[in-house]
């Protein structure tokens, strides 16, 4: 094997066509777990695997994780699905630079160096250890067999292996694509909100929360509707503010509301914090007539009870 440029980018394989895609569920690809899962700094190369007569046969992206708080090193490293993961391995194994942890004979190529601003101590990569640590994503389905074998493989050369396929995607995609969409006011974070999220998803209930959900450059609108659809239910945290706000809160409940109809069936989950059946229903009576909990229970046991109504799928 040969190295290419450096942080040269490949497209992951189409996965359109997989028989376990759901529609109401956004499976990421493994390339993209792969790429984004180390919050190290990282060194990219792709390796070209070469036949006998020099024809090259695939192209095995890599990275080299550089963890200074740890001072190690270890490898990231993607099979692309036309790949046979055991010959990969093997001729991996086969190579030097592969078994020190380097992307190329004579190192990564990079110097990098840990600076805080003109504090005199500095960490660099010239100083990591390699921990011999590997993580392996194939972008296919393995069965117990080969995923043996390939730990075997690196056993046998000091090497700890650890695999994630598309099982772990799938897996994965669905763990984190929200169940529950939480609505409420902003104003309300600090004192439920917030915590009711964390609690949530400390129980396996992944919920649409502003905080977790959005990210910089998102647009609020439609992430607020693709939550809305996508969550089974929509947890309504109804308080003064929630009553008074007549922005996003009663945009969202007009949404959850309509979809109530034309699904017929129950998706509003209501938590009353701070108010009084009158102030509900001057809101909405329909909404004043579902069972509620409320807020003076405490937000762990709201959280218990909240998961297991949707985990119950009623």
């Amino acid at each position: 094997m040969t190295s290419a440029n450096r942080n040269h980018a490949v497209n992951s394989p189409d996965s359109a066509g997989d028989a376990e895609a759901q529609a109401e569920i956004r499976l990421r690809p493994l390339r993209e777990y792969f790429d984004t899962d180390n919050h190290h700094l990282t060194v990219n190369d792709i390796w070209k695997l070469m036949n006998t007569d020099g024809r090259v046969v695939g192209e095995i992206p890599m990275h080299v994780v550089y963890d200074f708080t740890a001072n190690a090193k270890y490898w990231y490293v993607f099979f692309p699905h036309t790949l046979n993961p055991i010959k990969v391995l093997y001729r991996l194994l086969q190579e030097p630079r592969f078994l020190n942890g380097s992307l190329d004979p004579e190192g990564d190529g990079v110097y990098v160096e840990s600076i805080f601003s003109n504090y005199p101590d500095t960490d660099s990569s010239a100083t990591l250890i390699f921990t011999r640590r590997i993580q392996l994503y194939a972008d296919f389905n393995l069965q117990s067999e080969e995923i043996a074998v390939l730990k075997e493989m690196a056993n046998q050369h000091d090497l700890a292996l650890s695999i994630r396929d598309r099982t772990y995607a799938r897996l994965r995609s669905e763990a984190e694509t929200p169940i529950a969409f939480i609505s409420h006011d902003s104003r309300d974070k600090d004192t439920i909100v917030r915590d009711l999220a964390r609690e949530l998803m400390s129980l396996n209930c992944p919920v649409w929360y502003d905080e977790y959900s959005l990210r910089v450059g998102d647009s609020l609108r439609a992430s607020i509707e693709s939550g809305l659809k996508q969550a089974k239910k929509c947890i309504l945290v109804l308080s003064p503010n929630f009553l008074s706000n007549e922005g996003w809160p009663r945009a969202e409940f007009d949404s959850v509301f309509t979809r109530e109809i034309l699904e017929r069936k129950n998706v509003i989950l209501p938590v009353w914090h701070h108010v009084e059946a009158d102030d509900v229903y001057d809101y909405s009576p329909r909404l004043a007539d579902k069972f509620a909990l409320q807020s003076s229970i405490g937000v762990e046991e709201i959280a218990k009870k909240l998961a297991a109504q949707i985990k119950s799928g009623d």
